[in-house]
């Protein structure tokens, strides 16, 4: 259509949007955009957790370390637990051979103390 100038004129009555693909589009943009945020979190989580891991978890404390080293030392040294008592600690694999030992030793029978 040509007005009284000569120009093009556009109806206005006949360009109005269609609201159909309109909502559609808006509605799977929604989903699309949730579900990017949720995927987005869990990612989030899931490097938050593997980097606790590998710096909290998978390290030893190096106090540890030293305590158990320690220990381990004094299971495989003789030395005094108490002098004025006599009391000596042996390593663990001696005292283990002392207790199997003293196992198969025969045994002093007690009388048993009556209980009425």
């Amino acid at each position: 259509m040509r007005d009284a100038r000569g120009s093009h004129t556009i109806d206005l009555e006949e360009a109005d949007p269609q609201t159909g693909p309109t909502t559609v589009a808006v509605a799977v943009g929604a989903l699309v955009l949730v579900a990017l945020v949720f995927w987005i979190e869990a990612l989030y989580q899931r490097t938050v957790e593997a980097e606790r891991e590998r710096k909290v978890v998978a390290q030893e404390p190096v106090e540890l370390r030293t305590v158990e080293a320690g220990q381990i030392d004094q299971l495989r040294e003789y030395r005094w637990v108490d002098r004025a008592q006599g009391v000596v600690a042996v390593p663990i694999e001696r005292a283990m051979e002392l207790v199997v030992a003293e196992g198969r030793a025969p045994r002093a029978v007690r009388p048993r103390a009556d209980t009425r």
